[in-house]
């Protein structure tokens, strides 16, 4: 994200706790994502369509679902900092949800102008490296591997797209 925006910052205080509520953290805040100097604040979950519970649900119902859930619990305290919130929902075989989609759409096209490279190319590539990035997450909760594995910072390669000439 850094890569597209800068000054984004990991797991944002968006809420201090209170006596009523814990403290509210999402995963990720960028400024000028949707708008222009206007915080972006974002909160991932990955989850199993395929699970037992979801098995009388289409994908895009429990998509829909899992995005409403999110909204439901960060919306009004990011509306209170005059933040956007976007919920980026993924499933563990790589599909997105719309806005996840919606997203990545946004992250490619910033890219692709910075890089000097075709949208469609950026777009696959940062679909691709989510997609491994998914799978290698669920292959840790598998195997609780206690290695540590390349930060966050690293998802999207190179800060020039060199990974993406030919």
């Amino acid at each position: 994200m850094d890569k597209a925006w800068g000054n984004c910052i990991k797991e944002p205080l968006i809420q201090e706790a209170s006596e009523i509520h814990p403290a509210l953290r999402g995963d990720l805040a960028c400024r000028g994502v949707w708008e222009v100097q206007r915080e972006a604040l974002f909160d991932i979950r990955v989850t199993d369509t395929d699970a037992p519970s979801y098995l009388s649900r289409t994908v895009s119902t429990v998509f829909k679902t899992a995005e409403e859930e999110k909204k439901r619990k960060y919306v009004s305290a990011c509306e209170a900092r005059h933040a956007t919130f976007t919920p980026l929902v993924a499933s563990v075989d790589g599909h997105f949800a719309p806005q996840m989609s919606a997203f990545v759409k946004v992250l490619a096209e910033r890219l692709a102008d910075k890089w000097g490279q075709p949208q469609q190319i950026t777009r696959s590539w940062i679909r691709t490296r989510l997609a491994f990035a998914i799978l290698r997450a669920s292959s840790l909760c598998i195997h609780s591997s206690r290695k540590r594995w390349r930060c966050a910072e690293d998802l999207l390669g190179g800060a020039d797209g060199a990974a993406l000439r030919a």
